[in-house]
């Protein structure tokens, strides 16, 4: 006895479907398609690649922390940090997580709106984690963002950030991920001291960040031949185009040192708004921010382990 008919898509659908809409592959629409590739823009074209890129990678085969880090103060180094654990909770989907790790008064946590914030810090978590074994329990101590990334803060008491050592962060680190993808850690200023060689030993990755003066840009050259850390991404933050080359040579500098990729982020008043307000939204952004923007996530991407 034969079984029932077996209705398969492909007789219904027997050319591609794009869109909704079924592919014909006539000399008109041939023509037509050709047409329409003319219309986008090469803007549009790089974003889409870099969109492309990014839900082709595979993703962590075990948990990854990433350190972010510059020998100068001020170069954007917590926005560096939230705008890529954004990227990869948003587009990868990754459970992501990052931690303000500066020692004094860090500020990351403050990028949350204010009803998604977490009053706790990484201090309270550190003393209740013994007592801590699901995702649910570790929420009342991060703040959740709606791209699905998790900001852990640093203490209100700047003394007592400053009394958390290489080995405490070393703990915080390896309880964290039992419970994420990625772990972002947000370092303060600097690449030599304690806890900055900690991370960069124990990182799979790390982020330098810098800005395009002369006085920076040459102090982070500098740092680069400190690091030797085989996965270094550079992002040159705060970028202004000048008339006289400036940036370029500077972006170009970066590009020959032994990097997996150099990203410069342009000068964005409106993702200055937007951070300082909570109301973070990357497609609100123009392409010249969105772009470079889903390109350091996409470095970062690319070398996870």
């Amino acid at each position: 006895m034969s079984g029932p008919p077996v209705l398969k898509r492909r007789e219904l659908y027997t050319g591609a479907v794009i869109d909704g809409r079924p592919e014909r592959d006539d000399a008109l629409h041939r023509l037509r398609r050709r047409m329409e590739s003319l219309l986008i823009s090469r803007g549009e074209r790089e974003e889409a690649e870099v969109e492309r890129l990014l839900l082709d990678q595979p993703g962590p085969t075990r948990p990854n922390l990433i350190a972010l880090i510059s020998p100068k103060g001020g170069v954007g180094k917590t926005t560096s940090t939230f705008l890529t654990g954004n990227l990869l909770a948003s587009h990868l989907k990754l459970r992501a997580i990052a931690v303000d790790a500066n020692p004094d008064f860090g500020t990351l946590g403050r990028l949350a709106s204010e009803q998604a914030r977490s009053e706790r810090s990484l201090a309270e978590l550190l003393a209740d984690s013994d007592k801590l074994t699901t995702v649910a329990e570790l929420r009342p101590y991060v703040s959740r963002l709606p791209s699905g990334l998790h900001l852990l803060s640093a203490p209100a008491d700047a003394r007592l950030t400053a009394s958390l050592g290489p080995d405490r962060y070393g703990e915080l680190a390896a309880f964290l991920s039992c419970f994420y993808d990625v772990v972002l850690l947000d370092l303060g200023t600097g690449v030599a001291g304690p806890l900055a060689r900690f991370a960069i030993e124990r990182a799979d990755q790390v982020v330098l960040v810098t800005t395009p003066e002369w006085i920076t840009a040459s102090v982070v050259l500098d740092a680069l031949e400190h690091l030797q850390h085989d996965r270094t991404t550079v992002v040159l933050n705060k970028a202004r185009r000048a008339p006289g080359g400036e940036l370029d040579a500077v972006d170009e500098c970066f590009r020959r040192q032994r990097l997996h990729r150099s990203v410069t982020i342009p000068y964005d008043e409106r993702l200055a708004v937007m951070l300082d307000s909570g109301t973070y939204a990357l497609e609100s952004l123009g392409r010249a921010s969105r772009l470079p923007i889903k390109q350091l996530g996409l470095a970062v991407a690319e070398q996870l382990a």
